[in-house]
């Protein structure tokens, strides 16, 4: 009989970034294990120093360990392979871990909020971290492709720590004085809140003066905010799976494939912050609503002339001056989307998708889509799920 491997697993479960991670190393354990999970008490119920859960985890004689960044010089010491989840900063070379892809975070964010018609962006984020920085500057590349700027707030986590009514003071403040009508995307869920906080301090509403995206996807925080948030969602399922398999692997002494497992954006989820089209043409409105509502048809580009009640030529060069593609491309764009969701979020075959996004073969809807995200749809959902 197999032996099972005794793993440390440092993982919280406060956040949804940190729960799915959990998710797939568990998946992962018990598809390939078995393991056995040594964890620590919670924190309202243990008051040990560094040095005594040292002292503890030594005790359990484990194979391996899966921690936070912030418990890395606890775990140092063990002499034992270790992943290290990333949530600051990138660490050295030397050093298994999973991060966060920031920079298409941010080009994805730019895209959501671009393609509402926007003409004004902003962004929301915590100085000096590296996953908030680097979603910045692919939210800030993503709008400068488009032909905007964006303009930036950022705060240091001490000053949240020291005072949260000044700093929501601070920010409410930033955001009265922004363009109207703006897209803003935060660096996080959390910091989406607090921005959602600040404009209802201020009485600007949101999503009509400031549509709002966040990151993560945690519904205990979108969910409950005051208008619900929309967000992107990572894999992070697939990056704990992943992670699991880089630590099994550096167990059995062997030499892995890769040192970094990188976790993707997989889709956004549209919840009521982001629900405005900032167009003020009537016809453009129109077009757009169908399109988006029926991203389960095969639209073409007369059915949306009949929608929009104007003429093809006037509708493609409004389409052009307002959102920077044609009718046809933002058809294509809708519908990927929609099939993305349902590879990521459904266990439908592919033949199930392609008759709910209109497509009479399978082989239609994995030509169209390869040809628009350069993968098939069984390798964006093996990129993007556990199975």
């Amino acid at each position: 009989m197999k032996q099972p491997h005794g793993v440390i697993l440092l993982v919280p479960s406060a956040r949804e970034f940190d729960r799915g991670l959990r998710r797939g190393i568990v998946e992962y354990a018990h598809a390939h294990g078995p393991w056995i999970f040594h964890e620590e008490a919670p924190a309202y119920l243990q008051s040990l120093s560094p040095k005594q859960r040292l002292r503890n985890m030594g005790g359990w004689n484990a194979h391996g360990v899966i921690a936070l960044q912030s418990r890395l010089a606890e775990v140092e010491p063990l002499k034992v392979p270790r992943v290290v989840a990333v949530e600051t900063r990138r660490l050295g070379a030397s050093i298994c871990q999973v991060v966060s892809a920031d920079l298409d975070i941010g080009r994805m964010g730019a895209r959501t909020l671009t393609g509402l018609g926007l003409r004004h962006f902003a962004f929301c984020g915590l100085q000096g971290l590296q996953f908030s920085d680097d979603r910045e500057a692919g939210f800030r590349e993503g709008v400068k492709r488009a032909g905007y700027e964006t303009v930036v707030y950022s705060s240091s986590r001490q000053n949240l720590g020291q005072s949260w009514y000044v700093e929501l003071k601070q920010l409410a403040r930033w955001l009265a004085g922004l363009p109207k009508p703006v897209g803003l995307m935060a660096c996080n869920d959390d910091r989406a809140r607090m921005v959602a906080e600040a404009c209802q301090m201020r009485g600007i509403r949101v999503p009509d003066e400031v549509a709002i995206l966040g990151v993560d996807n945690d519904e205990q925080v979108c969910r409950s905010a005051s208008p619900p948030l929309s967000s992107i969602a990572l894999a992070t399922e697939r990056g704990g799976y992943e992670a699991a398999a880089l630590l099994a692997s550096l167990m059995a002494g062997e030499k892995p494939p890769a040192k970094v497992v990188t976790v993707q954006p997989a889709h956004v989820v549209p919840r009521q912050s982001t629900d405005i089209l900032a167009i003020e043409d009537p016809n453009m409105i129109r077009a757009l609503r169908f399109v988006r509502e029926n991203s389960n048809r095969n639209l073409r580009v007369t059915d949306l002339v009949a929608a929009a009640g104007i003429s093809r030529r006037a509708l493609q060069d409004r389409f052009i001056k307002e959102l920077g593609r044609t009718p046809t491309e933002e058809m294509h764009r809708c519908r990927v989307d929609r099939i993305g969701r349902l590879l990521v979020e459904t266990n439908m075959t592919i033949g199930e998708i392609a008759v709910a996004c209109g497509f009479e073969v399978d082989a239609h809807v994995a030509r169209f889509f390869s040809r628009r995200t350069g993968m098939t749809p069984l390798a964006y959902r093996k990129k993007m799920r556990i199975s």
